[in-house]
């Protein structure tokens, strides 16, 4: 009897048990994102700031002052000072002094007044002024003005004075003989100044429209006449400069 009644006790309980369902515990952990944090540093006042993976403006140059070799044949000697206004913009200015132009004296005034010759004495140059500006835009999505490839109107002022004398077989009188060209170009280029280096270079290309006032000297010496004139011309220029962080 005591058998059966062990037997059967074993079965309810079994029963019992396979009826019943335990629940785990909810996760309710959320899965969580792996960072990595990147700093940089600042190369003016060295302090560590988050890099977002955008360009950081204060890990860039934001102005130097450049010398263009180039213009030097034309006579002039002038002094550039570029500055970022935001990201993806700037200015540059320039002013210097002209003297000799010595592109236009030798290809367009057959180097009468600078080469040897009856009227190499007849001349006296001056210094005259020259004025540059443009506004540049930086397109590029992975560097900040001004660094890069860019594009920029420019806008140019230039004067060149001398003095021809005519001699009357008592004095020479001086005639005063003047050029002003004023130009507006499109121009592209590109330059790599860098925060951790002085010594940087820009190379550039451009075209546009410039618009001439000149004196001419036809005929010399008594039979010598000034005549002047105005024109428009197409004109096209390429170059270097040498830039100097700032």
């Amino acid at each position: 009897m005591l058998p059966r009644i062990l037997i059967l006790l074993l079965c309810f309980i079994g029963v019992t048990l396979k009826g019943q369902t335990v629940d785990a515990p909810a996760d309710t952990t959320k899965p969580q994102k792996k960072t990595i944090k990147v700093n940089v540093i600042d190369p003016k006042g060295k302090k560590r700031l988050a890099y977002n993976g955008q360009p950081i403006l204060i890990d860039s140059v934001q102005k130097a002052v450049k010398i263009d070799p180039t213009v030097l044949a034309r006579g002039e000697f002038s002094v550039f000072y570029e500055w970022r206004l935001a990201q993806h913009f700037s200015v540059e200015g320039g002013v210097g002094i002209t003297f000799i132009d010595f592109a236009y004296e030798i290809f367009e005034n057959n180097g009468r007044f600078i080469m040897d010759g009856p009227e190499n004495g007849n001349v006296q140059f001056h210094t005259g002024f020259a004025f540059r500006a443009q506004a540049r835009y930086y397109p590029s999505r992975y560097e900040t003005a001004i660094s890069g490839f860019y594009m920029a109107p420019a806008f140019t002022y230039r004067s060149w004075n001398m003095e021809y004398f005519v001699s009357n077989g008592l004095i020479s009188v001086p005639y005063d003989v003047k050029r002003e060209w004023k130009e507006i170009r499109l121009q592209i280029g590109e330059q790599d100044p860098d925060p951790y280096s002085v010594v940087f270079t820009e190379w550039y290309l451009n075209f546009g429209v410039q618009f001439r006032d000149d004196d001419s000297v036809y005929g010399q010496g008594v039979t010598a006449e000034l005549q002047h004139k105005t024109e428009m011309r197409w004109v096209f220029g390429a170059g270097v400069r040498i830039g100097f962080v700032l």
